[in-house]
């Protein structure tokens, strides 16, 4: 299915899951839908499982902007055509993106989890020294390269994060990406990422905000030191991995969630 916004833009979007509460997947740009289609499969059977593909990527109208404010609107718009009342799944760059649609329209997005320590803006390096993301050196390096070569830029960013690609595996896996993501989107959105300040939306969250955390890869590896002081009211809860390489876990806590919700109404 295709939604027409105001600007022009056509996104593509796709249910899976014929009843059940509404969820949404909020994806890091730089992942393709292969990566999270377990996590779908498993919510599916009971949930209505929304993927959409952003603006500039995938099926969607291959132009921009890629900032985060536009990111954050089609993600609600999105939401509004397929009904509403949703619960997020934000991973990567997509925590950003779903703290500030569901900051800015409640009435659509009731709840909004993270996976992993996603920083939410710069963190300061005194306060959080493993993570490379916190390194501006490490991230103005990252992008140069992106520039100059995505598919290496790409492989960096995979290699550093101690994930223990096999070389056929991580082939497959860039393959993927460049196909999903082109150069364009993928450094404007990185660029967005790395400008951004998204902890202002995260605290209006209140407890309506989740962060299932675990040791992550290095990029962002020691950040939950620096989040968890910024989000008081916000819900933490350790996972062993993420929704990407452990989605039944994950699955499981989100049905919690959402009977939580439920018994609470």
């Amino acid at each position: 299915m295709h939604l027409s916004l105001p600007d022009g833009t056509e996104i593509e979007w796709r249910v899976d899951g014929q009843e059940g509460p509404l969820v949404a997947i909020a994806s890091m740009s730089l992942q393709p839908p292969i990566a999270f289609r377990p996590i779908v499969d498993d919510l599916a059977e009971d949930h209505r499982v929304l993927t959409y593909d952003q603006r500039g990527m995938g099926g969607s109208s291959r132009s921009g902007p890629c900032d985060l404010e536009t990111d954050a609107d089609d993600l609600a718009a999105v939401i509004e055509e397929a009904g509403g009342d949703a619960l997020v799944i934000a991973l990567g760059d997509g925590a950003r993106r779903a703290v500030r649609a569901g900051a800015g329209r409640p009435e659509l997005i009731h709840t909004v989890v993270i996976s992993g320590e996603q920083p939410l803006g710069t963190i300061d390096e005194s306060r959080s020294r493993q993570s490379l993301a916190d390194s501006p050196a490490v991230l103005a390096a990252l992008l140069q390269l992106l520039e100059t070569d995505y598919r290496s830029g790409l492989r960096t960013m995979y290699e550093s994060g101690d994930e223990g690609w096999d070389e056929s595996a991580l082939r497959e896996r860039l393959d993927a990406i460049e196909a999903h993501c082109p150069r364009e989107a993928g450094v404007a959105r990185l660029r967005a990422w790395v400008s951004d300040d998204s902890r202002e939306q995260a605290r209006a969250m209140g407890d309506r905000l989740w962060v299932l955390h675990f040791p992550g890869n290095a990029w962002f590896r020691g950040s939950l030191e620096a989040i968890r002081p910024e989000l008081p009211d916000a819900h933490f809860e350790a996972v062993p991995e993420g929704v990407l390489t452990c989605p039944g876990e994950n699955a499981a806590i989100i049905r919690r969630i959402l009977a939580r919700r439920r018994a609470a109404a």
